[in-house]
């Protein structure tokens, strides 16, 4: 099994044009290896497909199982607090550090939305604001994960499917619920941005099946940890020394690049990006030219499309293939021979 490094959020938009970062080891590799690309995915939903689950799977209740919940046969919603704003003549969500809940904030707003909605189910919402809501009552609706909808417009990220109006009417009145609350009330007179919506998605139950697409997942992330256990895989948090999980048959997940994509923040997108060549790709790199690995995997993701690329050891001494940079524009399927 190849050595696989997941990067979700490192294919900028082709909409927004920006100069190459400087990624000597990711060139490398993509020059070099095989390429192949798919239609684009969220993150969490590409996550779960490499997992061998489809974008019907229960999320919300594998990213709670992730954080260390026992899991249980309820279908559960994950609810993300969020700002909802007006940017560029649209209504946009943000998540950006200064809007996370503290403990006392988050206990507050769920206790009104609990009172409110006794009839729907409870929500659990922690510090940080990554909630998730028990339902009294499974519902089949499709959503957009926050991967997809952070920084975009709301009206292109809306639910779908048979439940989405009874959806959609909560998420108007959970708006209307918080719009005056004071937790917001307080917030504002800080000069902090109010928590004015909570985000519902990954709608399920458990248990469910997932497969193996690795010997051992390294990330940061819970509903990573909860695919692992699904798949009955260890799981661990990125480590402190990368060449301990560069390994061969392991996954690496590294979101770093992520939240700048999002928000089209070019400047910190390349910034994450080089550290991401820097830290990770090019100790991957050096651990395929000396053989402890026999190939390696790296997926990169983002609007345009799913770009995943395979180089073996072998592949390395064909110097006829260049480096490709990694820019924004089309990508061939295959390298050249």
């Amino acid at each position: 099994m190849s050595l696989h490094l997941v990067l979700p959020g490192l294919l900028w938009p082709s909409s927004s044009t920006i100069p190459p970062p400087r990624t000597p080891a990711l060139a490398l590799l993509l020059g070099r290896g095989t390429r192949s690309r798919r239609a684009a995915r969220a993150p969490e939903a590409l996550l779960a497909g490499l997992f061998g689950l489809d974008d019907a799977a229960p999320l919300a209740a594998l990213r709670r199982a992730g954080l260390g919940e026992e899991p249980d046969r309820r279908c559960w919603l994950a609810a993300d607090a969020l700002h909802l704003r007006f940017a560029r003549d649209a209504l946009m969500l943000t998540d950006r550090p200064d809007v996370a809940p503290d403990a006392q904030e988050a206990s507050a707003l769920a206790a009104s939305w609990n009172a409110h909605f006794a009839s729907v189910g409870w929500l659990h919402l922690p510090a940080g604001g990554h909630g998730h809501l028990a339902l009294l009552e499974p519902m089949e609706v499709d959503t957009v994960p926050p991967g997809a909808a952070l920084g975009r417009k709301l009206d292109a990220s809306m639910p779908g499917g048979r439940d989405a109006p009874r959806l959609r009417q909560w998420m108007n009145e959970t708006q209307m619920l918080l719009h005056g609350h004071p937790v917001n009330v307080e917030r504002e007179e800080a000069g902090r941005p109010t928590i004015n919506s909570l985000w519902f998605w990954g709608a399920g139950a458990l248990p469910v099946s997932a497969a193996a697409p690795c010997l051992q997942l390294w990330a940061d992330d819970a509903l990573a940890h909860g695919l692992a256990m699904a798949a009955g895989l260890r799981a661990a948090p990125l480590p402190e020394r990368p060449d301990v999980a560069l390994q061969e048959g392991n996954m690496v997940l590294l979101q770093d690049a992520l939240p700048p994509a999002l928000y089209l923040d070019a400047d910190a997108w390349t910034r994450a990006v080089e550290a991401l060549d820097a830290r990770w790709i090019a100790p991957a790199l050096q651990a395929l030219r000396r053989g402890d690995v026999q190939s390696v995997t790296v997926t990169l993701s983002g609007d345009d499309g799913v770009l995943a690329c395979t180089t073996e050891r072998r592949d390395l001494w064909k110097l006829w293939r260049r480096p490709h940079p990694l820019a924004p524009g089309p990508w061939p399927l295959a390298s050249s021979l």
